[in-house]
């Protein structure tokens, strides 16, 4: 499969569970700040991708990217991670290409991008 062909599938899986135009879509495009997505719908959006590609997520740790569901305990518990883990990571469209690409979930820092 081309890298194009990823791009639009994943494009396209972003567009629909999320509800953004896929055209709004690029590779700099960043889940948690640009895409406003969180708690359940990571989860909802990760196993579409799996499905779709076959990723085996083991090794992702939710709590470095996103923010759980608002509640009271989340908003306790998240000012508590914070104070111990510092600020959310950021993944971006293309850091998940790579992940597409290798089968496997690893912090982008590792990753090498496609820009």
């Amino acid at each position: 499969m081309s890298f194009t062909d990823r791009f639009n599938q994943l494009a396209a899986i972003l567009s629909n569970e999320l509800g953004v135009q896929a055209k709004d879509i690029t590779l700099n495009t960043q889940l948690r700040e640009d895409l406003k997505i969180y708690g359940d719908d990571v989860d909802a959006l990760f196993c579409k991708i799996a499905e779709q590609f076959g990723i085996d997520w083991q090794g992702f740790v939710f709590y470095h990217y996103f923010h759980e569901e608002p509640h009271l305990f989340s908003l306790l518990f998240e000012c508590y991670y914070r104070k111990r883990h510092g600020t959310l990571k950021t993944i971006t469209v293309s850091h998940l290409l790579s992940v597409i690409e290798r089968g496997v979930w690893f912090e982008p820092s590792q990753s090498r991008t496609y820009i």
